[in-house]
């Protein structure tokens, strides 16, 4: 399979996942089979309410739009710089967009956050005394996956990170997937599980039990869906590893994970750019064709394979 197939299906397949979730996103798996008894899996299907229609159906949510700010601007300085990185996210934060946490805001409002963003994060989240690894920059590990060589991968991946998530567990997911991303990508096979359970142990052992369910296809003790915890970046990696270790379809794979309910756009945003990378774009369910901007997204994936491929030559 060629470099700009796998690169168009992890970018497409990423924004596929986002806005098909958006549909089940904060649903438990009751409400979801209750709003969607044949499943989910056309843009068409999805209910309307409050949240969903700040969005058009097949448009992706904030998940897609920070990883494709943060490919722009890659591809515009022709390097990965932490503060040109944190200069895109101020200025789509600037913009005005729904769904973005407090936490978020306080960060990439301050004053500071451009010279010293890794910094800045860690005294809000010490100062703010927070204790949750939410899942804010677990989408990032698809950034730092299709933009760095073998060499800089997982301290680009520690380093999107912790410009505003200043968790190791948040480290820890970020870097499983952008490891697992980089080898499907350049390799076309998958890391390897004791590989990554080793990365566990060394940056957050506290990550390990949600890798050994997703490799024992255990989503039931994941409980994607409990609202007290769904937002976590555990389940995040779990969600999308679970889809490519235990689906041969794609389209099985992606709406698996959107039956879940949960923080479905991200979970199967997750999904969609593992199996995107796997399988290829063309294997991506033909729902893909709905995606708004679609035209878009494909012209990003080519010039971010010129970009993938000078990085490997040099």
């Amino acid at each position: 399979m060629e470099l700009n197939d796998r690169i168009r299906g992890a970018i497409v397949g990423f924004a596929f996942g986002d806005a098909l979730g958006l549909g089940s996103v904060f649903m438990t798996r009751n409400e979801v089979d209750s709003y969607y008894p044949d499943g989910l899996t056309r843009f068409d299907q999805q209910i309307r309410d409050a949240h969903r229609l700040q969005w058009q159906r097949g448009e992706w949510t904030n998940d897609t739009e920070i990883v494709v700010r943060l490919l722009e601007n890659v591809l515009s300085h022709g390097s990965f710089d932490i503060r040109k990185q944190a200069k895109a996210v101020r200025e789509w934060y600037k913009e005005g967009h729904p769904d973005v946490s407090p936490v978020f805001r306080v960060i990439v409002s301050n004053s500071e956050w451009l010279d010293r963003p890794i910094q800045v994060a860690h005294e809000a989240w010490r100062n703010l005394r927070i204790h949750e690894a939410s899942n804010e920059a677990v989408q990032r590990s698809l950034v730092a996956a299709l933009v760095s060589n073998s060499e800089d991968l997982l301290e680009n991946t520690r380093k999107l990170v912790l410009m505003t998530n200043d968790d190791t567990r948040c480290v820890s997911t970020a870097m499983i997937l952008s490891r697992m991303m980089h080898s499907l990508l350049h390799h076309g096979t998958e890391a390897g599980y004791e590989e990554l359970a080793q990365l566990c142990n060394r940056i957050d052992p506290r990550t390990l039990s949600f890798l050994e369910m997703a490799f024992d296809g255990d989503v039931e003790r994941m409980q994607l869906d409990d609202e007290a915890t769904w937002s976590w970046t555990r389940k995040a990696m779990g969600a999308g590893l679970w889809s490519l270790w235990h689906f041969n379809d794609p389209a099985e794979a992606i709406q698996a994970v959107v039956m879940q309910g949960g923080d479905s756009d991200t979970n199967a945003a997750i999904s969609g750019a593992l199996i995107g990378l796997k399988y290829g774009y063309s294997a991506l369910p033909a729902e893909k064709l709905n995606l708004v901007r679609l035209d878009y997204l494909l012209d990003l994936a080519d010039r971010v394979t010129e970009y993938a491929r000078k990085q490997k030559s040099e």
